[in-house]
């Protein structure tokens, strides 16, 4: 976390010195705006491969809120950063199919269903740049009680898996307990994902589907209650083992798996993931991708399009991007992310081919080309709004049944408390 903050100073300084610089030479300087830090060191090498462009990094914690620029600071020509696809509907971005209709980029380069998500109608706002993927952690040495040749795991084989895993004593106290879903928040989401319930966020009023939410309740209440007994039981195992980080928790022999993020997980030393194995989740043959996906556009108000483009070229390449990791390995600019942007890339063949080889836990695991689903487009507050009122009443309505409106209702409260503020 340290060395995040002491980058993104570094970052900021940078920037404002560059950008004073260049103020007599517009025509080739570019701004980019990014909630990601590792593009600070993307921009650096850019800048060093050719002498027509150059980038300036600016570091902004809040992208979207951060638009449109204000009085008196230099407008953006590039923004890469989470949570961008909300920023199509509020036409911040322009148009970049030319890049495709060029052939400058192929869409057949990209995972399908992330490169539609950056389209509104025919025409490509944003380009996916990186994405991350749920993933269930485990031992490597209870490869006896996982299906060997699978990659991914389903909710049902999570039950199955639990059923010969967990071990109780004589007075019914579990001493073994594979998984709960109400261990981690994020997996709770991930069931309403995969249930395929959406919410829609309107002034102060959050509209979803109330049966779908219902029979989501239902099912994390029946796999509770019919594979561990009782959410007590669930949360007095976790009290009582789950104190320690995810790869800790399988490797003591009390849970089968630990949930975690791709990028978490991958952030692991080598010799942390050599005591490890993992699979990824999966429902329907499909992977929900993680909100966080990061994506990168040109901003609409830019004067130096043409320049934008030839920076999204340049990233959007296998070569490029194998350099990028190559470079940041070599340099150790930072141990705790993976891959680029700290996530899968976006285009298939750096996956298939680069990754492996920076990556050895990765042979033979990476997704197929079809697995990854594109996630919702929600404001940037989505976060928020996910981890204190949808995650809170999915945990409680596993312990008592809940009313659905009380979403409804939370979400208005909330939205009225920060006006206030």
């Amino acid at each position: 976390m340290r060395k995040h903050i002491c980058l993104k100073a570094v970052l900021i300084a940078f920037a404002a010195m560059f950008i004073a610089g260049c103020s007599k030479n517009n025509d080739k300087t570019l701004i980019l705006w990014t909630d990601n830090v590792e593009f600070a060191s993307y921009v650096e090498l850019f800048n060093a491969s050719q002498d027509e462009v150059n980038i300036a990094t600016v570091y902004k914690s809040e992208l979207i809120d951060s638009l449109p620029a204000r009085k008196g600071e230099k407008s953006p020509d590039l923004i890469a950063g989470s949570y961008l696809g909300y920023g199509m509907d509020k036409h911040l971005f322009s148009s970049l199919s030319t890049l495709f209709n060029k052939n400058l980029l192929s869409e057949q380069d990209f995972y399908a269903d992330l490169l539609n998500s950056g389209k509104d109608g025919k025409n490509q706002y944003l380009i996916p740049v990186s994405f991350n993927l749920g993933t269930l952690v485990c031992d490597i040495n209870n490869k006896e009680i996982i299906d060997q040749d699978t990659t991914t795991v389903t909710f049902e084989q999570l039950k199955a898996y639990s059923e010969k895993f967990n071990k109780q004593t004589k007075e019914n106290i579990y001493t073994k307990m594979a998984f709960a879903p109400q261990w981690n928040p994020e997996f709770l989401y991930l069931v309403l994902v995969s249930k395929g319930i959406s919410f829609d966020l309107h002034g102060d009023t959050i509209k979803y589907n109330v049966p779908v939410l219902e029979s989501c309740c239902d099912f994390l209440i029946d796999w509770t209650n019919t594979i561990n007994t009782s959410c007590n039981d669930e949360r007095d195992f976790a009290f009582k083992y789950l104190y320690t980080p995810f790869n800790k928790q399988v490797l003591q022999q009390k849970s089968l798996f630990a949930y975690t993020s791709s990028k978490e997980l991958l952030s692991l030393s080598e010799d942390q993931l050599d005591k490890v194995d993992f699979l990824w989740f999966s429902e329907n043959d499909k992977s929900p991708v993680l909100e966080d996906m990061v994506m990168m556009g040109i901003y609409k108000k830019s004067k130096n399009k043409r320049n934008a483009q030839k920076f999204i070229t340049w990233f959007m390449n296998k070569d490029s991007q194998e350099e990028m990791i190559k470079r940041r390995i070599s340099m150790k600019l930072d141990t705790n992310t993976f891959g680029i942007a700290n996530g899968f890339s976006s285009l298939i063949s750096v996956n298939e081919h680069v990754l492996p080889i920076y990556y050895k836990c990765l042979l033979a695991k990476i997704p197929s080309s079809t697995f990854p689903q594109a996630p919702k487009a929600y404001p940037a507050n989505w976060k928020i709004v996910k981890k204190e009122i949808i995650c809170p009443f999915l945990r409680d309505s596993i312990a008592e049944r809940q009313d659905s409106q009380i979403i409804s209702r939370a979400y208005s409260d909330w939205i009225n408390q920060n006006k206030e503020e």
